[in-house]
């Protein structure tokens, strides 16, 4: 585990949820100190006009960026890295307790169905938050569309993913056992789903369409260090995308008009 006395752990994204959810899910829970750094969309345009983000500075061009600072070496070197599923991989690595399984200890087959729940987990937010540009987003028919023909889908394979990975390993954290990528991705795309779709918790339950999903993400937020952490930084209140359509207050009021109780009705 990283020593916080050696490193400075700092996290660069823009003031919203979308992709650095798992990330901050992740960092949370290990209790590690870490800086975050909010840049607002605004003042991103003007760096990137300004040829402010460079590779060596934003590897690939974008946020989020981990920024790793070995304070113990006369040079202070750091460590940059870009891409939420590198982040995600090399937290999950380095925050890991001693004597706790690591993710290249288990079987290969383990670890490609693991690396595909969290790769599909992350598409599926991705995709969802691109459409968040259109002031219709979430109203019928555009609604309807992201319900039935990626929501559902997403929820049908990760059910039924977790089942098959549960033969092999415990897919739904213990209470002070490891936070993975795994329960990070699943978790950060199932809270987004739930706003979206309020409906979708009668779901979630034992004898519901998709319980091991909400297990799992019940398991993941009901952490004390999640839910301390939620708390203080108001977490629930922050935009999920940077468009104007994509702030919780949005997609609350557009949850409260179009949601329907008879959401899981034809699943």
């Amino acid at each position: 585990m990283v020593s916080t006395s050696t490193y400075h752990i700092h996290i660069t994204y823009f003031p919203v949820r979308a992709r650095c959810e798992p990330v901050l899910l992740i960092l949370a829970d290990s209790g590690t100190q870490f800086e975050y750094e909010e840049i607002p969309h605004a003042k991103w345009v003007e760096m990137k006009k300004a040829g402010q983000v460079t590779p060596a500075m934003f590897p690939y061009g974008g946020v989020p960026i981990l920024r790793v600072t070995d304070k113990s070496s006369k040079q202070r070197s750091e460590f940059l890295l870009g891409e939420t599923s590198a982040i995600l991989s090399y937290l999950e690595e380095i925050l890991t307790l001693p004597g706790t399984t690591l993710n290249d200890d288990l079987p290969l087959q383990t670890r490609a169905r693991t690396q595909m729940i969290k790769e599909a987990s992350l598409f599926f937010t991705n995709r969802v938050w691109q459409l968040s540009g259109e002031e219709d987003w979430l109203a019928p028919p555009s609604r309807d569309k992201i319900w039935k023909a990626i929501t559902v889908r997403y929820l049908r394979n990760t059910e039924a993913a977790l089942g098959e990975l549960q033969k092999e390993m415990r897919v739904v954290p213990e209470e002070m056992g490891p936070l993975t990528a795994l329960h990070a991705t699943v978790a950060a795309a199932i809270t987004f789903i739930t706003q979206l779709f309020p409906s979708v918790k009668r779901g979630l339950v034992p004898g519901g369409n998709f319980p091991l999903c909400g297990q799992l993400w019940i398991a993941v937020m009901t952490r004390p260090r999640i839910v301390a952490y939620w708390k203080e930084h108001a977490i629930a209140e922050k935009a999920w995308t940077i468009t104007e359509y994509g702030t919780a207050e949005w997609i609350a009021r557009e949850a409260a008009k179009y949601d329907s109780p008879s959401l899981l009705a034809k699943l």
